[in-house]
């Protein structure tokens, strides 16, 4: 049973809560998201944003939305040091400079619902493994992103971290969703923070994975009636953001993560192909499983709906929107293997793991 941290009694009072709000190149967003922050029914919080050498007009949309509430900080941060991850350099900073009792590390693309932390927070002690995760509802605004995105969320929850394993705490697979991460800040220091996990690409299934050795865990929950964002805007911004993750799913070599990507790629394309080749042959065993292939595939992208929200009818598109995930992970492994390494708003990344 997955936790739903809108069933869940607020907490309040409560200890202080440190929200680190990492925020690079976001002056599209990021307002709503402190705005959203501030207006928290949980008052025991403070604010960190950490404007991440931005080139835009980031931290002033940030200071205008925090307006003059004293518990709001925008903070410059600096650039990252040789081996850091900018994101991961800039948590690290604001956990630095925060003081509260837990830690909440949210995107700056996030909306939280007034109710959504002090829901979260009560849910996190309750479970009581030290920190919580939660799912968003990822909102989409173009047909690439409504094909694309249910299926990278398919892929992560049927490949990745399996929601059983991540929940277990006998198995070594972590989950996380960068969106929100919620941490005693005891554990995060004990796990060694984001400077543990500095190079790695996707820092949050990595925090997960240092979280669960270390007897904790960053337990999933759903957070779909209390967050929203939209992660991409377009299929450009999709590809690149992608291109960047996928290579990095799985923990391993450049090589391995481009195995995974021609593999993810084959079981996107086997039923077609088999449907295909069963009504040349007029081999009808061929036919019925190239069926059950695509019928399983379309009840596989329904699974992801609660966090993508999307028609019936685009059900049949998980083999496309796999085979966009599988691409990105190929093309993502050869920038890998070629000593580039994965780019991301304005930096490239040589040494990301």
């Amino acid at each position: 049973m997955v936790p739903d941290a809108a069933r869940e009694p607020a907490c309040d009072p409560g200890p202080l809560v440190s929200v680190v709000v990492p925020a690079r190149n976001e002056e599209r967003a990021v307002g709503q998201a402190v705005r959203s922050l501030r207006a928290q029914q949980y008052r025991r919080l403070e604010v960190v944003v950490v404007d991440d050498d931005s080139s835009d007009a980031t931290a002033a949309r940030a200071s205008e939305a925090a307006g003059d509430d004293p518990r709001v900080r925008v903070v410059a941060g600096t650039p990252p040091p040789p081996g850091w991850i900018g994101k991961s350099w800039a948590c690290w900073e604001g956990a630095q400079a925060s003081r509260g009792e837990w830690i909440l590390f949210t995107d700056a693309d996030v909306v939280h619902a007034p109710e959504s932390l002090g829901r979260a927070l009560a849910l996190a002690r309750r479970l009581g493994r030290g920190g919580l995760t939660l799912a968003p509802r990822v909102v989409t605004g173009s047909l690439a992103e409504r094909v694309v995105m249910p299926a990278a969320i398919a892929c992560i929850n049927a490949f990745v971290a399996p929601g059983p394993l991540a929940r277990s705490p006998r198995s070594p697979v972590g989950l996380a969703a960068g969106a929100f991460i919620l941490l005693e800040r005891s554990l995060y220091d004990r796990v060694g923070g984001h400077r543990a996990v500095a190079d790695r690409m996707v820092d949050d299934l990595a925090l997960a994975a240092r979280v669960k050795r270390a007897g904790g865990l960053l337990v999933p929950g759903d957070g779909t009636e209390v967050l929203s964002l939209r992660m991409y805007h377009g299929a450009r911004d999709m590809w690149r953001g992608w291109r960047k993750n996928a290579a990095f799913g799985t923990e391993g070599s450049a090589t391995k993560g481009l195995a995974g990507g021609l593999l993810l790629g084959t079981l996107a394309v086997a039923p077609g192909l088999a449907l295909a080749g069963g009504l040349g042959r007029g081999d009808r065993a061929a036919v019925a499983l190239g069926l059950a292939g695509l019928a399983a595939q379309s009840g596989l992208q329904r699974t992801a709906g609660r966090i993508v929200p999307t028609r019936r009818t685009l059900a049949p598109t998980l083999p496309l929107g796999t085979l966009v995930i599988a691409a990105a992970a190929v093309r993502g492994a050869v920038d890998r293997l070629s000593g580039r390494g994965p780019e991301w708003r304005g930096r490239r990344y040589p040494f990301a793991r």
